[in-house]
């Protein structure tokens, strides 16, 4: 994963830190007092100062520099920040919480990352928490009929610039998940979207939370798919 692309997208300002902390927020409430969270791909740690606000521990990863050192920078209590790649980390304890918010996507072999967690990081009765992409937004699917993509699951020029390799539904998320011995317990959509992200910009935070509440009426067209698997039997 060469990928480097912290000179052209910050996750504090561009639109996408509303779904990174509408996400954040999703996971945290699983969160019991004591547990240790490992977290892939951290960025520059916004989705870990929502974890920090919790009694937990924190292993956060994050192989590229500039992130890292923002990361490192918000100085949050009980978070550890390692500077690696997610493919050469490696820790002799077991996390409670194993999450991989937006990273299997940018993955060539996302199937081989969901068997290493369920083999290496996740303890017994421990939660794998996963976001992505989904193609079936209200936005993709308004570009679709506009010409604008050929499928839903079509690469955007902007997704291209940020390393997605694949996007994929939520049906297909579960599918390798239960190939790597995991089982989905819990699935949701995370903010409805009906435009762009440049065009939601243009509005007030207080609709972007509305959008985010009503996309529970939406399930399967959410921007993105959270779900919660454990280790299978």
């Amino acid at each position: 994963m060469a990928h480097d692309y912290s000179s052209r997208y910050d996750p504090d300002t561009d639109f996408d830190r509303h779904y990174t902390v509408a996400t954040g927020t999703r996971i945290r409430r699983w969160f019991r007092p004591g547990d240790a969270v490992l977290e892939l791909g951290c960025a520059t740690g916004l989705m870990t100062s929502l974890f920090a606000e919790r009694d937990v521990t924190v292993d956060a990863v994050e192989r590229t520099p500039a992130y890292h050192a923002a990361a490192q920078a918000r100085g949050l209590p009980r978070v550890t920040v390692h500077l690696t790649d997610m493919d050469d980390f490696s820790s002799p304890r077991r996390y409670e919480h194993v999450v991989a918010a937006h990273v299997v996507n940018e993955l060539p072999d996302p199937l081989g990352l969901l068997r290493r967690i369920r083999e290496e990081f996740l303890a017994p009765g421990g939660l794998v928490h996963v976001s992505l992409t989904n193609p079936y937004s209200l936005h993709r699917l308004v570009a679709m009929e506009m010409g604008l993509l050929e499928a839903p699951e079509a690469l955007s020029d902007r997704g291209r610039a940020l390393a997605t390799v694949e996007i994929f539904d939520g049906d297909r998320l579960e599918a390798l998940a239960r190939e790597a011995g995991l089982t989905c317990v819990h699935r949701e959509p995370v903010l409805l979207k009906p435009l762009t992200n440049a065009q939601l910009a243009e509005l007030p935070d207080a609709v972007i939370a509305g959008l985010d509440r009503v996309a529970r009426r939406f399930p399967e067209h959410g921007a993105l798919n959270y779900a919660i698997f454990v280790a299978g039997d």
